[in-house]
């Protein structure tokens, strides 16, 4: 019994095998495959290998004793060597490092991120209160208006009682004057434009025309969020970049005033 090791350009492949004599002729038979590795092998390809390779013997215990698993290991030990714990340091030593510089990298992205939708939050406030402020004058005009209806509506009445009333003597009202009064009230040609299609439609279909004008409104907020959070990651993968160029490569990029293509990091 024996380990035969196979070599290919890119792994090493490790098996066990037996030889038996039949009919005069020295046979091989191929008891188990005991794992592989690249080749070379890392530090952590060689834990790996020789971890899964103790499940292995284990499983192979009714065929294999304990005198020829320590044959086995050693001879695999000399092709694929056990780590030692100086390696076992240095590897962890390296992982802790790179772990440490990939969570402050990421630590900084998501600072980045944070304050991106804190401004985000702040100007969607800023938004909201114009907003409030514009609902609350058109309120307000809204109050106006109604009372000058009411006014109207009492002249109505009073003449038809026969009463004297005084003015009303002026000409009947005009388109133009009508939009002058829209104009001067704050409102532009276009929201006139609008308001005029709103009135020609029935009025069973203003709250359904009311709640798709809102979700579009969300939509197109929702729309300029997501740009806006693309354009942040964009940065942040291209400082991230610059954070991990030589001294003299950085200097060229900020002489090209150009941050590095993001997108090949």
């Amino acid at each position: 019994m024996f380990v035969r090791f196979r070599q290919t350009r890119h792994r090493i492949q490790v098996s066990l095998v037996e030889t038996r004599r039949l009919a005069g002729k020295v046979r091989a038979e191929h008891l188990a495959s005991l794992g592989s590795v690249p080749n070379p092998p890392s530090v952590a390809d060689r834990i790996a290998f020789w971890r899964r390779l103790h499940e292995r013997l284990a499983r192979l215990g009714n065929r294999l004793d304990a005198a020829a698993q320590a044959k086995v290991m050693a001879a695999i030990h000399a092709r694929i060597p056990m780590v030692t714990a100086d390696e076992q340091r240095d590897l962890q030593l390296e992982n802790a490092r790179h772990n440490a510089e990939f969570y402050e990298g990421l630590a900084d992205m998501d600072g980045a991120l944070a304050a991106a939708e804190k401004e985000l939050a702040a100007a969607e406030k800023e938004m909201a209160v114009a907003a409030e402020q514009r609902a609350a004058k058109w309120e307000a005009e809204r109050a106006k208006s109604a009372a000058q209806a009411e006014q109207a509506r009492d002249r109505i009445a009073r003449l038809e009682r026969g009463e004297t009333v005084e003015g009303g003597l002026r000409p009947p009202r005009t388109y133009a004057d009508s939009v002058r009064i829209c104009l001067a009230a704050g409102m532009t040609r276009a929201d006139i434009k609008h308001a005029m299609m709103l009135a020609r439609l029935p009025e069973e279909m203003l709250p359904s025309l009311h709640q798709a004008s809102l979700e579009a409104r969300v939509q197109a907020m929702d729309k300029a969020e997501k740009a806006a959070t693309r354009q942040t990651h964009q940065w942040v993968r291209a400082i991230l970049t610059l954070a991990e160029l030589p001294p003299e490569e950085l200097a060229k990029a900020l002489a090209a005033d150009e941050p590095p293509d993001a997108s090949t990091a």
